[in-house]
């Protein structure tokens, strides 16, 4: 399976992402970029640096390069926004150990688009040894923290932080100066994450976070992902806060009549009659940051979401960045006067369930899926969104795995079991 991906490049280190691969993706991406300096930092994971070397040669044989060290993608995208030069993130987000990988950023901080990225693979070639630039060292974390604390200033919280070892680490000390209290766990670096995967949007990674913050009669809970970009919340009473109701929480008191809001394909139907009744546009797109960013800009909208924990807002540039989208709702609610917890009290009960189903070959199980539903409805955004009375399955294959993702989603619990038996006539659970 090729290591470039829809909207970035990962694969495991050593049989997939060799150094000698990741040279000719330097040197590409110098001749992409016309042979401007580019800004690189890394993730905490084991072979990171190992990888900044090897993409620092291909890189140089072009261009010069400016390291910012251990580093969050949120982070690099304000690199490349604030000096105006294109960036490498070296990071594979809440992949296994194994992985690793780079996201690229134009000039400005944006993704590059898919079509992009497959360009840039066609541009692989062994880097030649005859010029070489040179790599300058630029602290942007401090910058990145001052800007922070600039847009949000104190916030009357006290917080449990689990970064879950990885990137996130390097933020602690803005979290100590915003917030009144913090109490953090897996808050050292340890690209073997010990204590669990660096992915939010699993229920089983916040675990501790929730016990943490139950125990210590703290306000709320704040997981990240790997690289930062993805974020997870706790409410005071320990329930998760999921991505979906970060939305429903914005649309109540965010967002305003004639205001536009991109959403992936996979958020719940309910955000939509919520958004119709606040006077709000809502726009679908297919999952993925290359897709929805792109979208978000060409309609200028309020902030862009998706169902797995990414939200970039247009005050920020619409750079998905975990810790701004908690530190921007919950400065909304303060000023609002209600908690996390009458949030999830108000919004809508809907019953879903997300579905990881691993397949050798994905494109041939959609096929086989697209002929069993022919005679039903459904729409082809992102995948198939199959809809009934009783609500919708949504399967569409992944972008960074060999998984092919489902989620079932009803209003009442009969529609749910309806939906749950269908899909299994549909796939192979």
């Amino acid at each position: 399976m090729s290591v470039f991906k829809a909207y970035d490049i990962r694969g495991v280190v050593g049989s997939e992402l060799t150094d000698e691969l990741v040279e000719k993706i330097g040197y590409a991406i110098s001749k992409f970029f016309n042979g401007s300096d580019v800004i690189v930092g890394m993730d905490v994971r084991t072979h990171s640096f190992k990888i900044a070397e090897a993409l620092s040669r291909g890189l140089l044989a072009g261009g010069h390069v400016i390291f910012i060290g251990t580093s969050t993608t949120p982070i690099a995208h304000f690199a490349s926004q604030t000096l105006q030069k294109p960036a490498v993130m070296i990071t594979a987000s809440h992949n296994p150990p194994e992985y690793n990988g780079m996201k690229i950023m134009k000039s400005g901080g944006l993704d590059l688009e898919s079509h992009e990225i497959q360009q840039l693979a066609s541009m692989l070639e062994t880097p030649p040894i005859t010029k070489r630039g040179v790599v300058y060292v630029n602290d942007v974390l401090s910058k990145y923290f001052d800007y922070m604390f600039n847009r949000f200033g104190k916030l009357d919280f006290s917080i449990g932080f689990d970064p879950a070892n990885a990137a996130g680490v390097v933020l602690k000390p803005l979290l100590d100066r915003v917030f009144k209290k913090v109490v953090a766990i897996n808050d050292y670096p340890d690209g073997r994450f010990p204590a669990h995967l660096p992915d939010p949007e699993k229920a089983e990674n916040l675990r501790q976070l929730r016990s943490l913050v139950v125990e210590n009669k703290l306000d709320v809970g704040i997981a990240l992902d790997g690289d930062c970009d993805r974020v997870g919340i706790v409410t005071s009473s320990g329930e998760i806060f999921r991505p979906e109701k970060v939305v429903y929480a914005l649309l109540n008191y965010y967002a305003r009549p004639g205001d536009v809001v991109v959403l992936d394909v996979t958020m719940p139907l309910y955000l939509e009659k919520v958004a119709e009744k606040k006077g709000v546009k809502i726009i679908r797109q297919r999952v993925g940051h290359s897709f929805q960013k792109p979208t978000a800009v060409k309609h200028n909208a309020l902030f862009w979401a998706e169902y797995s924990g990414h939200i970039g807002f247009r005050e920020h540039n619409y750079f998905d960045d975990g810790i701004y989208a908690a530190l921007k709702l919950l400065s909304i609610l303060s000023e609002v006067g209600i908690t996390l917890d009458e949030v999830l009290k108000n919004a809508p009960k809907v019953y879903e369930e997300r579905i990881d189903i691993r397949f050798p070959d994905p494109k041939k199980a959609m096929g086989d899926i697209k002929r069993k539903i022919s005679g039903m409805e459904f729409y082809e955004i992102d995948g198939v969104d199959i809809r009934t009375k009783e609500g919708r399955i949504l399967i569409r294959p992944s972008n960074t795995e060999p998984l092919i993702r489902v989620k079932i989603e009803s209003e009442t619990k009969e529609g749910f079991e309806k939906l749950k038996a269908l899909l299994s006539q549909l796939v192979s659970l």
